[in-house]
């Protein structure tokens, strides 16, 4: 992708509420200008795939953070869970642990196709992975257009359900991804609010930093400076 393309577009990004509980970033609001690198995740019955399809592409497939991508994995770890694994479609996201369907990690250099979705670093990038040898500068400055709170009902899935996200094996309670709500807002608020957000960003720098030392001298992690 070219960076006229990555600039000239909305990217909707996923935030969960305990991430901004555990003090990780300050509230966020619409018209700030933001710093912070990407997650990326996948449901486990919707693992990437290797491919020899060419190019490198990331395509929204709806304004729930989902994107349909070929990318190049630059980084990847020896083991599952062990360290950070890099995903080029154009930016770069990381991913702490990843397995292909024969539950082995990928190795770097290979093309992989599939869907992912994306959220803002939960602080993993940048308290442990950016200094470690092979991680690139992964922090882009963001404008934030718009700010949802997820509304959708609650149901119950039980462990090997295709959509349970758990490390346990007992019950747990998701969104409904069929009936999807939301509610728009000015500005989150990390104790009032239950749930997670999706922000609609414009990219402003295609090029990552290696630290938030743009956000300002009275926070690393809060608006941009």
């Amino acid at each position: 992708m070219s960076r006229e393309e990555l600039i000239d577009r909305d990217w909707w990004v996923g935030l969960d509420g305990w991430v901004l509980q555990d003090g990780n970033y300050t509230d966020f609001a619409v018209g700030q200008v933001r710093q912070f690198a990407l997650e990326f995740g996948y449901q486990r019955h919707e693992r990437l795939k290797p491919t020899t399809r060419p190019g490198v592409t990331c395509q929204a497939v709806d304004e729930n953070a989902l994107y349909r991508v070929n990318a190049d994995l630059i980084r990847a770890a020896d083991a599952p869970m062990q360290d950070g694994f890099v995903l080029d479609f154009g930016l770069l996201a990381y991913k702490e642990w990843m397995v292909l369907d024969d539950l082995r990690p990928p190795r770097a250099g290979l093309r992989l196709s599939g869907e992912i979705y994306l959220s803002v670093d939960h602080f993993a990038y940048m308290d442990q992975l950016a200094t470690r040898e092979g991680i690139p500068p992964m922090i882009y400055t963001w404008r934030i257009e718009e700010i949802r709170l997820d509304t959708s009902p609650g149901i119950q899935v039980e462990y090997g359900h295709p959509l349970y996200v758990g490390p346990d094996e007992g019950a747990m309670t998701i969104r409904d991804p069929h009936r999807r709500e939301w509610r728009n807002l000015r500005s989150t608020d990390m104790w009032g609010d239950e749930g997670s957000y999706t922000l609609r960003c414009t990219l402003l720098e295609p090029t990552g930093q290696q630290s938030m030392a743009r956000s300002g001298r009275s926070s690393p992690y809060g608006p941009s400076a």
